[in-house]
């Protein structure tokens, strides 16, 4: 499992690099200093000695991944497709705002927190270092982005949980989910 917020490259992004570094480079990429590897140590013969690098070897990773993809994959199509409907082009844009900064924070610990079965995480402190992460300025992740190919990334990101927590308090997500597709719709036309 990695982490890392990268967006997609844009003009902007990768004359900031170019500047930077005083290089062109048009497959440049931005993205967030924090990183996260979590390997599951389940090899046949041996194996790297990768936590010197600061991977995390762990027994199961699946509680990994399903803590990522809920609170993080999830919390960000939150504050995608809200957000993009409230006129905000960043994810940080939202962040900026408090009731979409308590929105995201309420829903990672209230809703999705309750269907994983990680251990040994604190996850009020994975909640909290996830808002300061989307809040970054500097990473330019557009919330439409985000929101793009939603029927392919909420399967994992949010509906497992709904179906674990079935009397939660989804709909918010959900309404606007289905309003951006039909705002998708309308533009194809």
């Amino acid at each position: 499992m990695v982490d890392r917020i990268v967006p997609a490259a844009t003009n902007e992004s990768l004359a900031e690099i170019s500047q930077h570094l005083g290089v062109n480079d048009p497959c440049a990429i931005s993205c967030e200093p924090f990183i996260q590897w979590v390997v599951e140590d389940n090899f046949v013969a041996g194996r790297p000695a990768w936590e010197v690098a600061g991977v995390q070897m762990v027994n199961d990773v699946l509680p990994w991944e399903e803590m990522k993809l809920r609170m993080l994959n999830g919390s960000h199509s939150f504050l995608a497709y809200l957000g993009y409907l409230s006129g905000f082009a960043h994810i940080s844009d939202c962040m900026q705002d408090r009731a979409f900064r308590h929105a995201a924070r309420t829903l990672m610990l209230d809703e999705q927190a309750p269907t994983l079965r990680i251990k040994d995480v604190d996850l009020t402190q994975y909640a909290d270092k996830l808002i300061a992460r989307f809040a970054n300025p500097a990473l330019k992740h557009k919330t439409w982005q985000i929101a793009m190919d939603g029927s392919q990334k909420l399967p994992q990101r949010m509906l497992a949980g709904i179906r674990i927590q079935s009397g939660a308090r989804n709909g918010l997500v959900v309404a606007g989910i289905r309003r951006c597709r039909l705002d998708a719709l309308r533009q194809r036309r």
